[in-house]
C-alpha cells in the first residue's frame, strides 16, 4: 500500500509540472479600434494587453506612435498615437498595425481636414509685406489682361487680385498670360494681404504667385445668335444686322440683363432687363474703379477700359463709362460685378452721365420700388453715327468706339392690380442738368419712330398697340404722381 501510494504522488507531481511547462495561448487584446483626431493634430492613448512580444507599423507618414513596442504583459500597456497638422482641405485616414507573435489587430486612424481658408478670413487679416497665404477662389472677371489683375470670389465673397504673376518675384513680370486663366477657372495662389485707397487686395506691390488652377467656365451668361425672345421687356431684334445677344444672369439662374452687341460700333445698340425691388437688392459699388471685360467676348471684341476712354476724333470733351444698366439697379454685389462688364459701357458725356441722366436713373428706381408696381421693364439704348468714323473714342487698346449721338430708354410698367402702361425719354450725349423728366418723355411709339427700334414686342398686341401710344405729358398720369 505504502509503494502505491508513493506511486500515486510521482504521477500527480508529474502532472502538475508537465501543466505547469505548458506554453499558454498567445493573446491581444486593443481596448480602442478607431481614433479620431483634429485637425490641428495630437495624441490619444490606446491601451494594449498582450502575453507576447509586440510591435507597431503605420501605412502614413503623419502618424507617429510611441513605443514602437515591447514585451507581454499581464496588465494593459500605453500606446500613444500622435498626428501632425491637417494642412489639407481633406480629411486623410491611417491604419496602425499592432502585431503580438501570431497575432495582429488595425486601429483606424481619421484626421479632420483643417477648415478651408476662404476669402472672408483672407479680407479679416491684416496687411502686411511678409505673411503669405494660400487663396482659393473662382475668376469672375478681368478688367486687366497683361498684369493679373482680376477679381475672384468664393461663398464667402469676392476679392481683388491687383497682380498675379507664374512664379514667385519681387516686381510683376507680366508673366500672367502663360497661365491661360480665364473667367470661371478657379485658381490658387500665394498672396500677401494688401490694401490700396482702402481697398482690400491680394496681391499688390509684390504680386501673388500661381500654385495651380482647375478649369471651369463663366456660369452667369451666355452668348446667342440675334433672336426672339419670349421676356416682357425685350425689342425686337434681327438676325441680318450682325448683332448677337449677351445675356446675364444672377447666380440661380434668372435673367439679369440682355445686351444687344454691336461688333461693329462696340457698344451695345440697347440694354434690356426687368427691374423691381427684389432684383434690386442691396450693398453697393462693390468693384468701382474697375471695368472687367465680359467673359461673354474677346478681348479684341469689345473695349478695354482700365483706364476709361481716351480722346479719338471728338476733342474738347470728357467721356465717361457710362453705364447702360447702372450700377444702382443691381446691388447684390455678385450681380453688381457684371454691371461694370465692359459691354454695358459707352462714352457718355460726363455733363450728362452725373446729371440729368443720374437723376432720371434715381427716379426709375423709385418707380420699381413704388408699392404698387410689379415689374418695371426697362430698356435702355444708346444713338450712334451711321459710320463709325463720324464720332469715336479710343479704348485701351487703340479701337475705335462709336461715341453715342443720344440715350434713350423705354419703360413698361406692369402694376400689382395687372395694369400696363408706358413711357419714353431721349437725351442727346450732350451736358445736361434738367431735372425735370417730362421735358424729355414721349410715347413709346414716338421713340421707336426716333430711334429705330421696336420696343415690347411680346405684348399682346391691342395691349401693345394701346400703351405704345399714351401721350405722357398729361400731369395726372402715374409717373409724374409717383
Amino acid at each position: 500500500m505504502k509503494i502505491f501510494r508513493y506511486l500515486l504522488i510521482i504521477v500527480v507531481l508529474g502532472i502538475l509540472v508537465s501543466a505547469c511547462g505548458k506554453k499558454l495561448p498567445e493573446s491581444l487584446n486593443i481596448l480602442t479600434t478607431v481614433v479620431n483626431l483634429p485637425a490641428e493634430g495630437g495624441t490619444e492613448d490606446v491601451s494594449i494587453m498582450t502575453n507576447t512580444n509586440w510591435s507597431v507599423s503605420s501605412d502614413q507618414g503623419w502618424l507617429h506612435f510611441s513605443p514602437s513596442g515591447g514585451s507581454g504583459s499581464a496588465d494593459y500597456q500605453t500606446l500613444k498615437i500622435t498626428v501632425d497638422k491637417n494642412e489639407g482641405e481633406e480629411t486623410r485616414q491611417a491604419t496602425v498595425t499592432v502585431s503580438g507573435g501570431s497575432l495582429s489587430k488595425l486601429i483606424q486612424v481619421t484626421q479632420a481636414a483643417s477648415p478651408r481658408f476662404t476669402i472672408a478670413d483672407f479680407k479679416a487679416k491684416k496687411a502686411d509685406k511678409t505673411t503669405w497665404y494660400k487663396l482659393t477662389g473662382e475668376i469672375i472677371s478681368l478688367p486687366e489682361s497683361h498684369y493679373g489683375n482680376f477679381y475672384m470670389a468664393d461663398e464667402t465673397g469676392f476679392v481683388y487680385v491687383y497682380g498675379l504673376c507664374e512664379k514667385k518675384v519681387d516686381a510683376n513680370d507680366q508673366s500672367f498670360s502663360k497661365l491661360g486663366l480665364k473667367a470661371g477657372d478657379v485658381v490658387t495662389m500665394m498672396t500677401l494681404r494688401s490694401e490700396h485707397n482702402g481697398i482690400i487686395e491680394a496681391g499688390g506691390t509684390t504680386p501673388a504667385y500661381f500654385v495651380s488652377k482647375e478649369a471651369g467656365e463663366y456660369k452667369m451668361g451666355k452668348k446667342v445668335a440675334s433672336t426672339k425672345v419670349s421676356w416682357m421687356e425685350m425689342p425686337a431684334t434681327s438676325a441680318t444686322d450682325g448683332q448677337d445677344l449677351l445675356i446675364h444672369r444672377f447666380p440661380d439662374g434668372k435673367r439679369s440683363y440682355s445686351a444687344y452687341w454691336s461688333y461693329q460700333k462696340f457698344v451695345s445698340t440697347w440694354v434690356a432687363y426687368p427691374l423691381h425691388s427684389g432684383n434690386i437688392g442691396t450693398g453697393g459699388r462693390s468693384i468701382d474703379g474697375a471695368f472687367p471685360m465680359d467673359p461673354l467676348l474677346t478681348q479684341s471684341q469689345q473695349p478695354y477700359l482700365p483706364s476709361g476712354f481716351k480722346t479719338g476724333n471728338v476733342t474738347g470733351r470728357s467721356f465717361d463709362r457710362g453705364h447702360q444698366i447702372p450700377s444702382a439697379d443691381r446691388q447684390d454685389w455678385r450681380v453688381n460685378v457684371e454691371s461694370f462688364f465692359s459691354t454695358n459701357m459707352t462714352p457718355q458725356d460726363n455733363g450728362l452721365n452725373g446729371q440729368a441722366w443720374a437723376s432720371l436713373e434715381n427716379k426709375v428706381r423709385a418707380w420699381a420700388k413704388n408699392s404698387t408696381t410689379d415689374t418695371l421693364y426697362v430698356v435702355t439704348g444708346c444713338t450712334t453715327k451711321a459710320e463709325l468714323e463720324d464720332q469715336y473714342a479710343l479704348d485701351g487698346d487703340s479701337k475705335k468706339i462709336a461715341i453715342p449721338t443720344g440715350y434713350y430708354k423705354a419703360l413698361l410698367r406692369l402694376s400689382k392690380d395687372k395694369q400696363y402702361i408706358a413711357v419714353g425719354f431721349y437725351y442727346d450725349n450732350v451736358p445736361n442738368t434738367d431735372t425735370n423728366f417730362k421735358n424729355q418723355a414721349m410715347s413709346i411709339d414716338a421713340l421707336e419712330t426716333k430711334v429705330g427700334v421696336d420696343f415690347f414686342i411680346n405684348l399682346p398686341d391691342d395691349v401693345e398697340k394701346s400703351v405704345e401710344a399714351q401721350d405722357p405729358k398729361d400731369n395726372k398720369l402715374w409717373w409724374w404722381n409717383n
